[in-house]
């Protein structure tokens, strides 16, 4: 049976219930995943050409331009490459000005498909289709969020935290969180990407990777970052905000906020971090304990060729001085610093976590270090 055919007969199974009259093309759209408006087009098309009608057709157009001729498309290409933003209407307002000076106004929709088209990391995100995700690991959704408690760090000084919770897309379940102290940045967020990334491959026995990450934040993700990590890892990062797009997750985390507050309220409202830390992990892993463990980073090094999540880090350089490293005031000492003696090296850091670090000479990793 050649391409074709398979096609063909694959589309007439997914309507045939519906031709039947046994299903509506409404449960047919969330058993398959296929949108209401396409199986009402396979629909429409059997109906008037029968099973030929479902032949996966071509647009002869599809990839040309007819307003845009190819320099155009470069030069289109060259100035998404070039910004910062990821935010399509924002680039075509931003270059609306230039194109209108050309021989022709170029419109909006052909811009966004001619951006689409020749890069990949402007396709459209999946955050509007998550009902319909089913396959775990595939899509995560990592949320930050103010707490509104002060929490006792010692005895003199007291904070108010975010926490960032990442959840898997496919069923809501929660991956990894962590309680942030300082204020965030997207490093913040980034790094605590890459360590939930990490704690799902150790689970899994291999490096597991998302093809999608969508990230509800008050740090406005820069365009050139995303763009880096999804150029080395294919994972694309979007911005998402799920206030607006799930009400499962929005019950969830009132429901947390309000009875982290009724437990900081019945503790005289003095709760110590560990306090904090103990309640969140038996509140968020109620349900399940998948998730529940720590990782070590250092066994983890040894198991996992994780390198390609280096692009989550925050990077800076340091001077070797004394066979150490001064870093977000913390020392840092190791036998591997004794042969860099007066050295720059680059260090490459998780914000949630400065008791680690990971060290880099001439671009060559040469390991980590704890202060």
């Amino acid at each position: 049976m050649d391409d074709k055919n398979d096609i063909q007969i694959k589309r007439f199974k997914i309507i045939e219930p519906f031709l039947r009259k046994e299903k509506k093309l409404k449960e047919i759209e969330i058993e398959s995943g296929i949108s209401y408006a396409t199986l009402k087009r396979w629909t429409k098309a059997y109906k008037e050409n029968g099973i030929i009608g479902l032949d996966k057709k071509k647009r002869d157009d599809k990839n040309s331009f007819k307003s845009v001729n190819k320099e155009d498309i470069k030069l289109i290409k060259k100035l998404c490459k070039n910004s910062d933003d990821g935010n399509i209407s924002k680039l075509y307002n931003k270059y609306l000005s230039f194109f209108k000076n050309k021989k022709y106004n170029i419109s909006y929709p052909t811009f966004y498909r001619i951006v689409n088209n020749i890069d990949n990391f402007f396709k459209k995100s999946s955050d509007l289709h998550l009902k319909k995700i089913k396959k775990e690991n595939e899509i995560y959704i990592v949320i930050e969020i103010p707490t509104y408690i002060l929490v006792k760090i010692n005895s003199k000084i007291k904070k108010v935290p975010n926490l960032i919770i990442m959840f898997d897309a496919s069923n809501l379940e929660v991956i990894n969180f962590s309680i942030n102290f300082e204020t965030s940045n997207i490093y913040s967020v980034l790094g605590f990407i890459r360590q939930s990334i990490l704690k799902v491959s150790s689970l899994k026995g291999n490096l597991k990777m998302p093809k999608e990450i969508l990230i509800d934040t008050k740090n406005s993700l820069p365009r050139n970052i995303a763009k880096s990590i999804f150029d080395i890892t294919t994972i694309k990062v979007s911005e998402y905000s799920y206030n607006y797009h799930n009400d499962e997750l929005l019950r969830f985390l009132n429901f947390l906020k309000e009875d982290l507050y009724k437990e900081f309220k019945s503790k005289n409202k003095n709760i110590t971090s560990n306090e904090l830390a103990l309640f969140l992990n038996s509140y968020i892993y109620l349900d399940s304990t998948k998730y529940n463990y720590v990782i070590d980073p250092k066994i983890l090094e040894k198991q996992f060729h994780f390198r390609i999540l280096d692009i989550f880090l925050q990077s800076s350089t340091r001077k070797i001085y004394s066979s150490a490293i001064r870093f977000k005031n913390l020392l840092y000492k190791d036998e591997i610093l004794k042969d860099l003696e007066g050295t720059e090296i680059e260090i490459k850091s998780n914000p949630l976590n400065n008791n680690l670090i990971h060290l880099f000479s001439n671009g060559k990793f040469i390991g980590m270090v704890e202060s």
